[in-house]
């Protein structure tokens, strides 16, 4: 039986009731309310015993449906508290996207910026940085093989970045100006300029090349006709007097 604290009693029991003594009707009220408490019972006569039989099986009959209702009640609140569950989730889902969305267009007036718009500012802003850097290269050749794709990568990689890859190239070039030639600017922007950021540059550790000394640097430097010393050599005898024809 269901804990409760109440129970129903109908009017039709009154016909019953009135056949009895008030002693009988007060024994019959505290066997009722044993019952509905779980208390143990009290002892009856026949007139109140058999009152009591048919009023504790509606009071059961009762008590039955009392805790059908409940249970109800509580799968009903169960499933109500995870649809509440799944529309809050969904909720927040939409409210954190929607967040985001409002994030990604912060940047941009999106009273007139269209996603469109924002692609040929980002290629127009790559075109603008590509066009100051190839004025620092010094061999400007193959400026029209570098593409608005690349143009694009170096402009996440950012000016500063590539300036300095571009100085760094320069003074490579000015300490082996003997030998080496400057590479075409779109070998250098397509590719070249990644050996010069900053997170794959090794500067050159290769001395400068120095004049050899010997033991004539110091001995003054004469010309000399080479053909006209070894005539004279041949005409000179062995004592060192000329020989005539």
């Amino acid at each position: 039986m269901a804990e409760k604290n109440s129970f129903v009693l109908y009017t039709e029991y009154l016909k019953h009731v009135q056949k009895m003594s008030m002693e009988q009707r007060g024994e019959l009220f505290t066997a009722i309310l044993c019952y509905a408490a779980g208390d143990p019972l009290p002892e009856l006569d026949a007139a109140p015993d058999m009152a009591f039989s048919f009023i504790k099986e509606r009071m059961d009959r009762d008590t039955e449906k009392y805790e059908e209702t409940i249970d109800r009640r509580k799968e009903a609140g169960r499933k109500g508290g995870l649809a509440k569950a799944s529309n809050a989730k969904q909720n927040l889902a939409k409210v954190s996207n929607a967040k985001q969305e409002i994030a990604n267009l912060a940047v941009y007036d999106t009273d007139t910026v269209n996603v469109n718009d924002i692609n040929k500012n980002t290629l127009a802003d790559a075109k603008a940085l590509f066009e100051r850097l190839w004025k620092l290269y010094p061999n400007k050749k193959g400026k029209g093989q570098v593409s608005d794709t690349q143009k694009k990568r170096l402009l996440a990689i950012g000016e500063d970045k590539l300036v300095k890859a571009i100085d760094r190239y320069s003074l490579e070039l000015q300490k082996d100006a003997d030998w080496r030639k400057a590479q075409y600017g779109s070998t250098f922007f397509n590719s070249g300029y990644v050996d010069y950021l900053d997170e794959n540059y090794t500067p050159s550790k290769k001395p400068a090349v120095k004049a050899k000394k010997n033991g004539f640097n110091n001995v003054n430097q004469r010309d000399y006709d080479f053909d006209e010393l070894e005539k004279v050599l041949l005409t000179t005898n062995p004592e060192g007097s000329e020989t005539h024809e």
